[in-house]
């Protein structure tokens, strides 16, 4: 604060809209306003036009850090894919994607400034997902499928959703671990209706990540006491048991033909298209075919889904965005997610934790989905910019 009441109060302001969008993240595709898309889309708008008025009236902006940076020259190059893809409107509406979601990372970056302001994000991020998971929870009881079997709450595709609330796993346990009383209790809760939304989408790739994200009880176990070791290993009992026994039959049958998946089959038609993209990049492979334009790139092999309506991504981040910006977007990308990796690295134990078990949970199931212009990814890079900024300020204050 900074002495001035008016001040005070916009920043106060602008914090709970940050706040808002963060919540909305987990169920955004499910609330539509009429002319306007999704509430998130409008509480984004609204964050990021009261942080720049705070920005303005501080007279003063957070200077710059290398990731932040990094995630700057890759959007750059994301637009200068523009002049050389093969699907202009794609390229157009993706580079406007990442201009949002760099405009995000910024926020949160200008906005977290104090200890407490990361965690109030996880938390607000952590309910949302548990009012996504009572949408796939009624979905489920009213037998609303969104796929054949398969439960998501209204807008999402199952698997989108699952690793969206996979997410939310290590933050809520993070959460558990340091804050007093009830709301440790509370925030441990806040798993259960994950794994049981999570069961229902019936994610091969979901079910992974959200085993993974227990890690963070494992490499904490001697940090944490009695409470926070039964409950991970309860938590994490329940997740598996309801994949091969709790669940509904359906979805367990699917979950359990992923070592088959794994080691025979080709997980559901992505093999192809994984082959299918690289065979397309052979001819883009500095440049690439532009950002959003791998589904025009691998029309000639592949032609169109027979679903109206659908087209054939690339099911994997990492592939998406070496075939669309080339081996020079790619490194860019990379070396974003080195330099986040390094952030965590310099981090106190918990949160260094925290952070690593995220981006592996991250990583996981994006390995299947088409993820590098989605939210929860560039909240996990802001997060890890704020708190390794944070720590790096108490380690100069007892230097």
């Amino acid at each position: 604060m900074n002495g001035n009441p008016r001040v005070d109060l916009l920043e106060r302001g602008a914090w709970l809209l940050l706040c808002l969008f963060v919540f909305s993240i987990p169920w955004e595709k499910s609330a539509w306003i009429p002319g306007l898309g999704t509430a998130s889309r409008l509480l984004g708008g609204l964050a990021l036009a009261a942080g720049i008025i705070v920005a303005i009236r501080r007279r003063s902006v957070r200077p710059p850090n290398l990731a932040l940076a990094l995630a700057a020259a890759f959007v750059l190059w994301v637009a200068a894919t523009y002049f050389w893809t093969l699907a202009p409107a794609a390229t157009a509406a993706r580079a406007w994607t990442f201009t949002q979601l760099l405009a995000m990372a910024w926020l949160i970056w200008d906005q977290c400034r104090s200890a407490s302001r990361p965690v109030q994000l996880m938390e607000a991020y952590v309910w949302g997902a548990v009012l996504a998971s009572a949408a796939t929870l009624l979905r489920y009881a009213q037998d609303h499928q969104t796929y054949y079997r398969r439960y998501a709450a209204a807008g999402f595709d199952p698997n989108d959703l699952a690793l969206t609330l996979a997410l939310s796993i290590p933050w809520a346990l993070y959460l558990a671990l340091g804050t007093p009383g009830a709301k440790r209790w509370i925030s441990r809760a806040a798993v259960l209706p994950a794994i049981a939304a999570i069961l229902l989408t019936a994610s091969r790739a979901a079910l992974v990540a959200a085993s993974l994200a227990f890690l963070f009880v494992i490499f904490t176990w001697r940090a944490s006491d009695r409470a926070q070791r039964i409950s991970g290993v309860v938590l994490l009992g329940l997740l598996l048991l309801g994949a091969f026994r709790l669940a509904p039959a359906a979805s367990r049958e699917r979950l359990a033909s992923l070592p088959t998946e794994l080691g025979q089959g080709t997980l559901h038609n992505r093999t192809r298209i994984w082959k299918t993209g690289l065979r397309a990049l052979k001819s883009h492979p500095v440049l690439g075919v532009g950002a959003g334009a791998y589904p025009e790139a691998v029309r000639p092999w592949l032609g169109r889904p027979a679903l109206p309506g659908h087209e054939y991504v690339a099911h994997n981040t990492f592939l998406s965005v070496l075939v669309e910006c080339g081996l020079i977007g790619f490194a860019l990308f990379v070396t974003l997610l080195g330099a986040l990796a390094l952030f965590v690295w310099m981090m106190p134990f918990a949160e260094r934790v925290l952070w690593s078990v995220m981006l592996a949970v991250w990583a996981a199931g994006v390995s299947s989905l088409t993820w590098e212009h989605r939210k929860p990814g560039w909240l996990i890079f802001a997060l890890i910019m704020t708190q390794w900024a944070l720590a790096f300020r108490r380690r100069e204050a007892r230097a």
